[in-house]
Formats: structure tokens, sequence, C-alpha cells
């Protein structure tokens, strides 16, 4: 039986305007009610997903890629990057030609390498705490550091020189995460089953990106948005409808709402 949903936001749950159909909110309510623990598996800080959470009111939420495990109003697992590799990895960006904008998910706030106008509305949902100059280093670890990198090869040559850091690309765009070796989606949600005593079996998971290949390989039945990236679809066990035409929802409804689990 399927006890636990589990589903990326951007490019997955949420359409590509940043909102969630009320057909997916009324699909995701009343698995829910039929007992079943949705859980939200997102890149995104927990700030950046509050919005979405404050409408579906999700049951738990893996933020930053899986460094945070939050069920209810509990954090039940965290995991940084020490500060002393964080300070040693913005040195690393700092001094190299191919490195652009800087952000910093820390213990103590978001932190950016350039001035933050928050009046401008093109920061969205994102809410820096404001500038801070890198070079000066940082007194905490970091859940995450997202950097603007304008190759791969850079950013593999510089994830290899930490034997402690993986880093994920976000597809389509020149923005790569670096967290934790130990940090993914699914490390996440096999820490949460393993709280909440679900067997891995009933996991089923949605999404469309690089971080989600994991999670959508190991979990009992991993589906891959109509709208993911090949290699997104190359591992999962089914594919389904688009983001936009509320792909999650549909294959609920269809899947598991009517009786025929998987």
């Amino acid at each position: 039986m399927i006890k636990m949903i589990v589903v990326d936001l951007d490019s997955t749950l949420l359409r590509s305007d940043k909102t969630v159909s009320d057909y997916t909110l009324k699909v995701l309510n009343q698995c829910k009610r039929n007992g079943h623990m949705i859980v939200f598996a997102t890149a995104r800080s927990e700030s950046e997903c509050k919005v979405f959470a404050d409408i579906v009111n999700p049951h738990a939420i893996i933020s930053n890629r899986g460094a945070i495990v939050r069920l209810g109003d509990n954090i039940i697992h965290r995991t940084a990057i020490s500060a002393a590799t964080s300070n040693d990895l913005l040195v690393k960006f700092l001094n190299h030609p191919k490195v652009g904008f800087i952000a910093a998910l820390t213990e103590k706030g978001f932190f950016v390498n350039i001035p933050v106008d928050k009046h401008n509305p093109s920061w969205g949902e994102y809410d820096p705490n404001g500038y801070t100059d890198f070079s000066m280093g940082i007194d905490c670890g970091a859940y995450k550091i997202t950097v603007e990198i304008f190759d791969d090869v850079t950013a593999d040559k510089i994830a290899s020189e930490f034997s402690d850091i993986h880093v994920v690309r976000f597809s389509g765009e020149d923005w790569f995460s670096f967290a934790n070796k130990s940090v993914s989606k699914w490390e996440g949600t096999k820490v949460l089953a393993a709280y909440a005593n679900f067997d891995l079996k009933n996991i089923i998971a949605f999404g469309d990106d690089f971080s989600d290949i994991e999670m959508l390989r190991e979990c009992r039945l991993g589906i891959a948005m109509g709208n993911a990236i090949n290699e997104v679809k190359s591992v999962a066990d089914v594919i389904c409808d688009t983001n936009d035409n509320d792909g999650v929802a549909k294959w609920l409804e269809e899947n598991i709402l009517c009786t025929k689990e998987v």
C-alpha cells in the first residue's frame, strides 16, 4: 500500500506560472483524507516554498535538496557543509573567472554576493537577508551554496576538489547547487520514512530534474513528468502528463484514488 507521496515543486507540482491548480489541490486533499502522507521534496529553501506549503499543507517538507527535513512543526534532520569547507568553496568561487552570482543558504540566513533591492520584483519569492562580502568568510555552515557557473567542467572540477561535497545542475540553466555529499532528496526521504516507520516500498515520487533522479530510481515507483529531462525519464518507471496539464494530480486520481494502487 502506498503510504507516502513525494513531489518535487518546480516544473512538477507547480505549473509554469508557479501556481497549484484547484484540481491538483482537490486531489492532494483527497489523498490526505485517504491516509497518504504528502511530502514536498525540493531544492528550494523552506522560506522559498512557504507560500506553496500554506496552500497545500503537506505533512512534511524535504528542503534544500534534502539538507533539512521537517515533519509538521519539527525539524527532524539537518545536514550542512561545515563552515571551514563553506569558506574554502567560497574562495574557489570568488577567484574563478567562470563563476558569477553566488548565493549561500546558511544556518544564519540566506546571503548573496550582489546588492539586494527587496522592492525589485525579479527576486520573486526569494528573500535574501542581504549582500555579503564572501571574501570575508562566513562563521557558520551552509545548507547549500548555489552558484552561477558558465560550464559543467568548471563545476565538476571544483566539486572534485572536496571529498565531502556533491554538485547538481539545474537543467537548462547555468546554476549549480553545492551541498554536503550525504545530502539528497532520496536521503531526506529515507530519513523521513524511518522516522514515520514507513517501509521504503510504500513510497512513490514525482520529479523532473537532475536532483530527482536518485529519488525516482530508488523508491517503489518513480514517476517522471511529461516535461522532465531525458535523464529523469530514462530512470522512471512511469511518465505522466506535464506539470502544466496537472500530471501529478491526474496520475494520482487514476492510480491511487481509483483504488488501482500500484
